[in-house]
Order: structure tokens, then C-alpha cells, then sequence
């Protein structure tokens, strides 16, 4: 027999991780590179750039004052520093120096008294009478601006949008829209925030990006701007001081407003009744509204169509804000967007828009993957267990197979003894039982010996330690059976187990039969929470999972822990190998490969001791997780090649979905539902999770039922559905990086502590509590 020695994924020479390394590293120095090049174009103010105008050396609040005197009247706003020349005030640009006001009224400088610096409201055309300005601010939203567009259109009212850079990156066909029926459209920020708080870098990215984004969908440079959280009184402008004046240092008009409608309150039950209708008295009005940044338009578009007939009765006009306002005008120029307009747009539409597409499409998947391939395993699982309720099995006095039970040991000590005793309690005639000890270190050979004094079925095989598979490989050359049960030294077993795993052999009338699953489940269930959870765990993939496998004929994993195996199969295929670390799933697939047939018996109970911690717990999922890769790595060509069946079009597939896309995407799901979290509440999470929660607790509450468990297990579903994701990433990434890395695997074995509960044993195998024994129960 033929064993291979070289592991999957092996790299000794480590050229493998130096070549990732590099690979890494150019990425990133590109990266950076690309960084230096574009980031210093993007950064530039587009606003001076077509002004021509340098930017200048900032001006804040610490040099204003938060109470610098507001004077003047309109819907514009901006800070000047006053100076004095012979008894008159004059009003200078804090940035370009040059000479604004060149003499305040008189009231005003009454108001302005000593202050430095003044802040002016500003903007109509003299010749500008009886107009209204109507604005909207935080669109294009996709449902109410192109309610609103069609009002405008039916009654020709032009309009002012103040839009935000990421809405615009997500709807660019209704922006353009905006633009092209006649309306003005202006700077809002990039994502809504407050720049007069935000940090520096933070308010000029949310200004300049924005304004790009402008230029690139619709090539017009707008560069005026309105704060967010504005207003028109006289504490709300002096709060927004900082924002002022960063607007103006990088180039933009600041607009402002004279009549708040304050519809978002409305729409939000803050304010009760019906919005209130601007004072139309013969002055000039500039009305804000919202478009976007709610659910409760409506009223908008009602208040909208209630305000046109009203203020054109009422003799107005109406205009966007740059017809009536000189000052605006003169910043609305036609350009031709540049490289870095264009960049600008596709990185916010990378952070803002694709993510939020992918994320649907993730979520569409998952839902798919998840829902469409639990109800087919469900099904499959249904169908095959109704079937084999009318299935006629023999007894163990029916039938005379040759039986063998196959052990291999490394320091079980402490559970051995309690494993041979069951099998040796077995109500199959068994012809030997081989115990491979793999070179343990504590008295697991004497431990062994003392039984096989007392039996002489027992046979004790000793080799230095070679690992798991080479002890199997060494105890299948000594066993004398031509079906032989191999089983973890920890396993325990019900007297029926042998009987019901070797039944389906003897009405196996092909020879086909290469290898029969049992089930595991874990003994000490009742531990701590942790095992619990691995109780569910084993419960639904036995029962739902590996039951709609063996539906299809294609069980991946014959579980080494549990199982019946024909001699001749598994010979036929190289006995056990050691180039992965799951050798079971390895020669499962083997096995498919060359033809044989695997199934499962339900019914053929053993118990094991799971993990109770959680160092215990990664050190093992990491051994199965790396091993399966290793597995499905080596046995790739079956994935949907021709002929192999269900296992290789929908089996293997789906184990390879189950890899590939937690492992590129979950790390970015789980940024994506913190975001979504931030943005829209914590509820839209809650949904996602109640969702796939209820999925999996259907799938659970039909495997109790199947498996004849208690339904007490689906009270961990919740608990399981925190625990697995983050886990599975978890190990799948460690695992993946153990493969580039070409790393030799341990096998990481859990160290024993005899914990398996004999209460627990006799209530699911429904059989008689076994007789306590001093020194049973492990440390």
C-alpha cells in the first residue's frame, strides 16, 4: 500500500509566501504611487481653479469670534474683514483682498461697530423685483425630485437643487435631467455633513469631491455652495462662521435662504398642520425646501403645488437663484470635465454606489444560496428519510459479516478504556478490534493491554508516532474482517451502533458499497453554551446536510469518527493518506472518484467530546477547515466535470461557494451592515439577521424532527447564527493564508478529558444510563 507523504498546499522552500509577498507589496506601491499622482489634482478646489485665484492661508472662528455682527438682507452670505479709513467701513475678502464693500450703510456700520470682521447677507439684482427663488436640497432623490421635476415642467417654474455628491454618483441620469430641463444645480457636500464642525480636511473633501462630481456628470461648473444645517437668523449664521469661511477660502459663493418651510418637520410629525406659505409682501423671497434625505416628501410636492398658483396670483415670478443673484451667475460656467473629475466620480461611486449595488446583489445571493440550497437539502432530507422508513433492515443475528473495529490512539489515556467497553459491549460479533497506538506518551498501551488481558478480541498495535492516517493504514493491515469499523478513541458507542452500520452491507447486492456513515453527536452537550452550539451544529448537518448528500450519492465526508468501510475500497483507492488533514473527506472523495457508492445510517449513534473552550474549539475547526481545502484542492477536477454526478455539479460547487464567497466577501458585508447600521439604523441588520435566523431555525426544528432529538437544541439558533459567521471568516482566512503560506498542518488533537455524559448517551440513544465507574469522568 502506497501512501502519499508530501501534504496539499506544502511549500518548503517558502518561494510561494516570497512571491505573494512581492505581489502584495507592488500592489501596494502602485497604489501609493497612483496615490501620489492623482490625489494632489483631486484635492485642488475646481472653483479656484477656473477663477484663477490661489488658495489662500485659512481664517476661522478664533479670528472672527462666534459673535461677529450679521448685517445686510438676501440669500447670500459671507464673512469681510472690516476696515476703517477716515471714519468709513469698508468690507475686504478675508482670501482674495480685494475690496467688496467699499462703505457700509449707516445702519450697518452702527451694527458693526469695532468688530474685525462682519458677516453680510447679500444677493438680489437691483432690478430684481417680486421674484421667488424655489431650492431643494439633499437629491436627486429617485422617488420625489422626479415628482417634483414633473410638477415644475407642467406649471414651467425653474428651480434651484442643491444636491450631495453621493446622491448625484447614484442617480447621474436625474441630475442631468435637472440640468438639462433649465434648472440650476449647486454644491451641497458630499455626504450631508456638517463642514462648520468637521475637521478641516474633512469639510474641503466634502466641498471639492462634490463639486467635481458635478462637473464630471453634467460638465457645468456651479461654484456656489449651501451648508448643511443652515440657517437665516442670526444665531444659526453666527454657528455656521466656520463653515463660511471655508466655503469662501476655497472658491465658493455661500448660499443661504430667506424662507425656511421647514417640510422635513413636517414630514417627520415634528410640526402639525398644514406648511405654512411665504409672506409674499413685494420682496424678493428664496424658498428651502427638501427633495431628498427622507421618506416623507410628499408634502413637498403637495406644498409645491399648492405655492405655484398661490404666488403667481400674488403677481411673483419665478426664477433660479444665479438669474436673480449676479453674484451666482458669474460662478455658472460651462467646462469640460477633466481626468480627475472623471476619476473622482468612479472612486465616490466605488465607495458609495457599487458597494451598496453589491451589497443588495450579496444579500440576493445569500438569500438564493442560503434559502434555495437549505430547502433543497430540507427536501432531499425529507424525501430520503420517508423512504427509508419502509426499508426492511436485518438483525445482528441475521446477518454473518466479516467485522472488524479499527482504533488508532494518541494519548487517550482517559478515554479509552470507556470507547473499548462499548465496542466490546456491541451486540454485532465482532472478529478483533485493533487499537494503533500512534507512539503516545502517557499509559494509553497499558490502558489497552489490561482490557485485551480480559478480551482477547483486543489487539494492541504499537509504531512510533507516524500520524493518523499511517496508524490506520497500520491497523487496516492487521484487522481480519472484510469490513472493518474505524471510530476515535474517544467515541463512544450504543450496543446497536456496529449492528446498524454494517446492516446496509449485507443487503448491498453490487458491491459497490464502498463505505457506510454514522452519526456523531456530541456527548457532553450539556457542558457550557459551546458545545451546545456544536450540538446544533453536528445535528443539522447530519440530519439536513450529509442526509441530502446521501440522497444524491455523494456524501463528501464519511466521518472517520463513526463509519463502516470495506476493506477491498478502501485499499483500492491507497488506504489512508496523509497529504491532507482531513483523510477522511479525503478519501470520501477517493472513493466517489473510483466509483464506489458511501451512504449513511441514521441510526447508528456514537458520541463524541466535543470542545468546551475556545482555544480548543479554533485549534480544531482550523485542522478540519485547512484539511477539507487541502481535500477539495486535490480533488478539483470533479468540480462540474462531466459525469460526476450530483457530487461534482451541486455538492462540490456548493462546498466551493461556501469558501470563496465568505472568504472575499464578508469581511466586506460586515463593513457594509455596519454602514447601513449608521445610515439607516440598526434595524435594517436586525431584519437581515431575523431572516436568515428564521431560515436556519425551520432548517434545525425539521432535522430534530428527523434525528429524533429534543427540540431544546433550537434554543441555541440564535446563539448560532452570532457564532458561525464570524468563526467561519475567521477560519477560512487563517486557513487560506496557512495555504499560500504552504505551511505543514498539525493535526491539533483535542486534548481528552473524558467528559462524555452518560445521561446524555442513554436519553438520545434510548438506551439504560451505564453503570458509574470511579474515575470515570475526566479532569
Amino acid at each position: 500500500m502506497v501512501v502519499a507523504t508530501r501534504p496539499v498546499f506544502l511549500d518548503d522552500s517558502g518561494r510561494r509566501w516570497r512571491r505573494f509577498r512581492l505581489v502584495v507589496l507592488a500592489v501596494v506601491v502602485v497604489l501609493l504611487a497612483l496615490t501620489a499622482v492623482v490625489a494632489p489634482h483631486v484635492w485642488a478646489s475646481p472653483a479656484l481653479q477656473v477663477s484663477g485665484e490661489q488658495l489662500a492661508p485659512p481664517v476661522t472662528s478664533a479670528d472672527t469670534g462666534l459673535q461677529a455682527p450679521l448685517v445686510g438682507g438676501g440669500p447670500l452670505v459671507r464673512v469681510l474683514e472690516v476696515r476703517r479709513e477716515q471714519g468709513v467701513a469698508s468690507g475686504w475678502d478675508p482670501f482674495t483682498r480685494r475690496l467688496v464693500v467699499p462703505s457700509f450703510p449707516a445702519a450697518d456700520s452702527r451694527a458693526i461697530g469695532s468688530s474685525r470682521y462682519v458677516i453680510q447677507r447679500y444677493g438680489y439684482s437691483a432690478v430684481a423685483t417680486r421674484t421667488i427663488s424655489l431650492t431643494f436640497d439633499d437629491g436627486p432623490d429617485p422617488v420625489w425630485t422626479p415628482k417634483l421635476l414633473d410638477l415644475l415642467s407642467q406649471n414651467k417654474v425653474p428651480a434651484t437643487f442643491f444636491t450631495t455628491g453621493t446622491m448625484i454618483a447614484k442617480y447621474p441620469e436625474l441630475f442631468r435631467r435637472e440640468v438639462r430641463e433649465g434648472h440650476a444645480v449647486a454644491n451641497h457636500t458630499l455626504t450631508h455633513l456638517d463642514v462648520s464642525s468637521a475637521s478641516a480636511t474633512r469639510a474641503r473633501l466634502e466641498m471639492v469631491v462634490s463639486d467635481r462630481i458635478i462637473r464630471a456628470v453634467t460638465g457645468t461648473e456651479a461654484a456656489y455652495f449651501r451648508l448643511p444645517y443652515e440657517g437665516n437668523d442670526v444665531a444659526s449664521t453666527q454657528a455656521t462662521v466656520d463653515g463660511i469661511l471655508r466655503a469662501q477660502r476655497f472658491g465658493y459663493v455661500v448660499a443661504s435662504h430667506d424662507f425656511d418651510t421647514d417640510d422635513w418637520a413636517y414630514a417627520a410629525g415634528q410640526e402639525k398642520g398644514a406648511i405654512p406659505l411665504p409672506p409674499l409682501d413685494g420682496r424678493n423671497v428664496t424658498v428651502l425646501l427638501h427633495d431628498g434625505g427622507g421618506h416623507g416628501r410628499k408634502m413637498t410636492v403637495d406644498y409645491v403645488r399648492r405655492l405655484i398658483p398661490w404666488a403667481k396670483a400674488q403677481g411673483y415670478t419665478f426664477h433660479t437663484m444665479p438669474q436673480v443673484q449676479p453674484d451666482l451667475a458669474e460662478r455658472v460656467t460651462r467646462v469640460r470635465p477633466t481626468v480627475w473629475d472623471q476619476l473622482t466620480l468612479r472612486g465616490v461611486q466605488a465607495l458609495y454606489v457599487w458597494p451598496d449595488l453589491l451589497l443588495r446583489a450579496l444579500f440576493l445571493f445569500a438569500v438564493v444560496s442560503v434559502v434555495a440550497i437549505n430547502l433543497v437539502n430540507t427536501g432531499l432530507a425529507v424525501r430520503r428519510h420517508r423512504c427509508r422508513r419502509r426499508q426492511w433492515w436485518p438483525e445482528a443475528g441475521d446477518m454473518s459479516l466479516p467485522v472488524s473495529v479499527l482504533l488508532a490512539a494518541y494519548n487517550e489515556e482517559k478515554v479509552i478504556a470507556r470507547t473499548l467497553r462499548t465496542v466490546l459491549a456491541s451486540d454485532f460479533p465482532l472478529l478483533d478490534v485493533v487499537v494503533v497506538d500512534d507512539g503516545s506518551s502517557d499509559g494509553t498501551a497499558d490502558v489497552v493491554r489490561s482490557i485485551a488481558r480480559d478480551d482477547a478480541r483486543v489487539v494492541l498495535v504499537q509504531q512510533p508516532n507516524r500520524g493518523k492516517a499511517r496508524a490506520l493504514n497500520a491497523g487496516l493491515s492487521r484487522v481480519r474482517g472484510r469490513y472493518v469499523v474505524t471510530l476515535d478513541a474517544d467515541t463512544v458507542l450504543t450496543p446497536t451502533t456496529v449492528t446498524r452500520l454494517v446492516r446496509h452491507f449485507a443487503l448491498d447486492h453490487t458491491g459497490q458499497l464502498a463505505a457506510v456513515a454514522g452519526v456523531v453527536a456530541v456527548g457532553n452537550r450539556e457542558r457550557n453554551l459551546l458545545t451546545r452550539w456544536q450540538a446544533l451544529e453536528y445535528l443539522t448537518q447530519i440530519g439536513i446536510d450529509r442526509a441530502a448528500q446521501d440522497e444524491l450519492g455523494a456524501i463528501t465526508i464519511v466521518p472517520g469518527a463513526c463509519a463502516a468501510w470495506r476493506k477491498e475500497a478502501i485499499e483500492s483507492v491507497g488506504g489512508y493518506t496523509d497529504v491532507t488533514l482531513a483523510e477522511d473527506c479525503d478519501l470520501s472523495l477517493s472513493l466517489h472518484r473510483c466509483g464506489w457508492r458511501v451512504t449513511q445510517d441514521d441510526e447508528a449513534l456514537a458520541f463524541t467530546e466535543a470542545p468546551d473552550t475556545v482555544d480548543a474549539l479554533l485549534a480544531q475547526r482550523t485542522r478540519w477547515v485547512f484539511g477539507t481545502l487541502q481535500s477539495i484542492w486535490k480533488h478539483r477536477d470533479l468540480v462540474m466535470r462531466r459525469g460526476s454526478g450530483p457530487l461534482g455539479w451541486y455538492v462540490l460547487p456548493a462546498y466551493v461557494a461556501s469558501i470563496v464567497v465568505p472568504l472575499l466577501f464578508l469581511p466586506f458585508a460586515t463593513v457594509m451592515a455596519v454602514y447601513a447600521a449608521q445610515r439607516q439604523g440598526i434595524g435594517i441588520v436586525l431584519v437581515f439577521f431575523l431572516l436568515f435566523m428564521l431560515v436556519h431555525l425551520a432548517v434545525a426544528g425539521v432535522a430534530v424532527l428527523l434525528m429524533g432529538e429534543r427540540p431544546v437544541h433550537l434554543l441555541v439558533v440564535p446563539v448560532y447564527r452570532v457564532v458561525q459567521e464570524p468563526l467561519r471568516a475567521y477560519l477560512l482566512h487563517t486557513c487560506v493564508l496557512m495555504a499560500i503560506r504552504g505551511v505543514r498542518g498539525g493535526w491539533h488533537k483535542l486534548a481528552r478529558t473524558g467528559a462524555v455524559d452518560t445521561a446524555v448517551v442513554s436519553v438520545v440513544a434510548g438506551t439504560p444510563p451505564e453503570p458509574a465507574r470511579a474515575g470515570r469522568r475526566g479532569a
